[in-house]
């Protein structure tokens, strides 16, 4: 038996009883969510209840606290667009300098086999 009758043959007993599971469970997760839609929605939770009120001062703590955090988060969130625009101006030059430089050593490596082509041209038809 050959390699490709044998790939053959086990890919007729394994892609057809996949494409089957597959299937399976294609319709069952459709099932499933249509299960879920047509159940009654949830009730809604009320409120936690406080049992009495936070004094005023802690209550303007947590805001000043929550400010201060999203501030912060600004701010690193500034420093890090900084940081990656930098990094991808360094990027380029980088790669704008390689390509510079295999540019030139491409047409060197040209000329060099350029000036070897005419000197063999040369040998060639001068006799020497």
């Amino acid at each position: 038996m050959t390699i490709t009758a044998m790939i053959r043959s086990l890919g007729n007993k394994v892609f057809l009883p996949f494409v089957a599971l597959c299937l399976v469970g294609m319709f069952s997760s459709v099932s499933f969510a249509k299960e879920a839609t047509t159940t009654k929605p949830a009730p809604e939770t009320p409120a936690a209840a406080t049992p009495h009120r936070a004094p005023p001062g802690k209550i303007e703590r947590a805001g000043q606290a929550t400010g201060k955090g999203i501030e912060r988060g600004a701010d690193a969130t500034k420093r890090g667009v900084q940081r990656a625009g930098e990094a991808t101006r360094t990027g380029i030059e980088r790669g704008a300098n390689a390509t510079e430089r295999g540019v030139r050593r491409a047409g060197e490596a040209t000329g060099r086999g350029l000036k070897k082509a005419g000197e063999a041209v040369e040998k060639t038809f001068s006799g020497d």
